[in-house]
């Protein structure tokens, strides 16, 4: 793990990738997120409890870690040796506290749905337009294993006459007449719109 997350992303300092590492072992070891329930698990110079639990919420609010870019290394590796033919990928909303909408693409996989990309909007509904998340579609596309067809999964709000419109020159975008299935021109590759 050393290796994979120190190799792709440069690190301000060594010590927030110990401290990643840290962390993600004792997510893996506990299996729930809980920085009380992790201490165990996180070996640091500090004795008290409380010096590790500041450590860990030190890193993760951190400006200088960039999430996203650590993630993409890690689900590149995990979907590097893809062995199904169709890969499935869900297009996903949550609202928080009406207030916040998270906008998640997942791979779907045995039941489980396994993050790609996500983006939190401030926004009081989990209606979202197209053209809010279609820069998240380019973004998945450069994570995911070549020459697997994906099969996007989106409820019947996905699609926009007028985002097409505006949109069109990047995407490409074609409409059967009995609008059950979309399908993509992303980054050449074979993607599917099942709506």
């Amino acid at each position: 793990m050393n290796a994979l997350l120190g190799q792709s992303v440069p690190w301000a300092h060594r010590g927030h990738l110990t401290t990643c590492l840290w962390m993600v072992i004792a997510l893996l070891q506990r299996g729930e997120v809980s920085l009380t329930l992790w201490l165990p698990y996180i070996p640091c110079r500090g004795v008290q409890a409380q010096s590790k639990q500041r450590r860990l919420s030190r890193w993760l609010h951190n400006s200088r870690l960039n999430v996203h870019r650590l993630y993409k290394s890690l689900i590149q590796a995990a979907l590097a040796d893809w062995q199904e033919e169709i890969l499935y990928l869900s297009l996903d909303t949550s609202l928080f506290w009406d207030e916040y909408c998270l906008v998640r693409l997942a791979v779907v996989y045995r039941g489980r749905a396994l993050p790609v990309v996500w983006r939190v909007l401030k926004h009081r509904s989990a209606s979202i337009a197209f053209c809010q998340y279609w820069e998240m579609l380019y973004q998945a596309a450069n994570r995911l294993p070549q020459g697997v067809k994906v099969v996007l999964l989106a409820d019947r709000g996905f699609y926009s006459h007028r985002c097409d419109d505006r949109c069109h020159d990047p995407f490409g975008v074609a409409l059967p007449n009995s609008a059950q299935a979309k399908y993509l021109d992303l980054a050449g590759w074979p993607w599917m719109v099942s709506i």
